[in-house]
């Protein structure tokens, strides 16, 4: 009897070589899990996979999780900005999640995933945290998908002809959802209001949004201006560097105006420590530990810090930035008795150092 496995098909690239390389010993389930890609992108690759040789192609919808559970937690760990998109690693932990639940309810052996940025170390990690005894298929070289693009609502990876070679410029046709911050006619300034809740965002200008449309209208306004590309050299699990070029404007923006708000909101030893953290919970994704205790840890940590992250954050987007011009927050520590008073008796410096302690005491009862 022919072994069953389940592939992952990710939409904007080609599938056909790789699910034909698996038909030839396997029958071939494919998986689409939807994130954010184009409708028609997420056809053409079903289609693809059927007529390649898969005997069925499935699609999940799960943009709706994906924003809420996994956007939302990357934001809150101010995950993703300048020098670290987390694209295409964000998507890993909900695609093997998928990939794992579909083999183990079809009765599969074993699962593999086709994207044009492979990373087999890390799908290995986070699929052995959903099932332990699930075996992960290597994508050969030559099968690999090459070209096409892949878009979901975090993020864009930008596929060039040759995006190995750091010294090669990137055709300004190889960005899709941010324009050119150079390029004229330069448009004006757009300012638009964030507006946070516990760090969940779920409004712009005052009007609510569930975290998907938000982030859709969010990404077409900040992408205008050329906010969130990414061109970095990054280092790989298995030692080796390689070009990774992204596009990610919603992501920077949000991220840009919620680290910002946490200024205000959190104590200053609370802040040093949660830089900490946050560096950790993205080495973790990047690195596959998405399954982790540590993971799970460290988002206690970070649900917590956010019980006070309320209040609205205007941004300017306007040639490439997303700066902040503005906030405020019912929970500010800075809208309390003796928050930054400054004073010329010069109080006795046990009472400086009980400040904060006291301010936030203060902001923790009225609440």
């Amino acid at each position: 009897m022919t072994d069953r496995i389940v592939v992952a098909c990710s939409a904007g690239v080609d599938p056909a070589a790789a699910v034909e390389h698996f038909a030839v010993h396997h029958e071939v389930l494919a998986l689409v899990v939807d994130l954010g890609g184009r409708s028609r992108e997420v056809d053409a690759v079903r289609e693809r996979a059927r007529v390649a040789g898969a005997v069925d192609a499935l699609v999940v919808d799960a943009k709706t999780e994906y924003a809420e559970r996994y956007v939302v937690g990357a934001v809150q760990a101010n995950a993703g900005g300048p020098g670290r998109p987390l694209v295409p690693a964000l998507r890993l932990p909900i695609i093997a999640d998928h990939l794992t639940r579909t083999a183990r309810q079809l009765g599969a052996v074993a699962v593999a995933h086709l994207t044009s940025a492979p990373d087999q170390v890390a799908l290995t990690t986070t699929a052995a945290g959903y099932d332990p005894d699930l075996r992960v298929l290597p994508v050969p070289n030559r099968v690999v998908p090459v070209g096409g693009t892949e878009h979901d609502v975090w993020g864009r990876l930008v596929a060039e002809p040759d995006p190995e070679d750091p010294w090669v410029a990137v055709d300004a046709a190889g960005w899709a959802r941010t324009a050119d911050p150079a390029a004229q006619p330069d448009p004006e300034p757009d300012e638009v209001t964030v507006t946070f809740e516990h760090g969940v965002p779920v409004a712009l200008d005052g009007q609510r949004f569930p975290v998907l449309r938000l982030l859709r209208e969010l990404d077409a306004l900040a992408g205008r201006h050329g906010i969130g590309r990414h061109d970095l050299v990054v280092d790989l699990l298995d030692g080796r560097k390689a070009r990774r070029l992204a596009e990610t404007p919603a992501a920077t923006a949000l991220v840009a105006a919620h680290r910002d708000l946490e200024r205000i909101t959190l104590e200053r030893e609370v802040l040093r420590v949660k830089d900490g953290v946050d560096r950790e919970w993205a080495d973790l994704v990047e690195g596959g530990r998405w399954a982790s205790g540590l993971r799970r840890a460290l988002d206690a940590f970070i649900e917590d810090t956010q019980r006070h992250v309320s209040g609205d954050v205007r941004l300017r987007l306007h040639g490439g930035v997303a700066a902040v011009t503005g906030r405020r927050s019912e929970q500010s520590l800075l809208d309390f008795e003796l928050a930054g008073v400054a004073t010329t008796a010069g109080p006795a410096f046990a009472d400086v150092r009980a400040r904060p302690t006291r301010t936030a005491t203060r902001r923790d009862r009225a609440n």
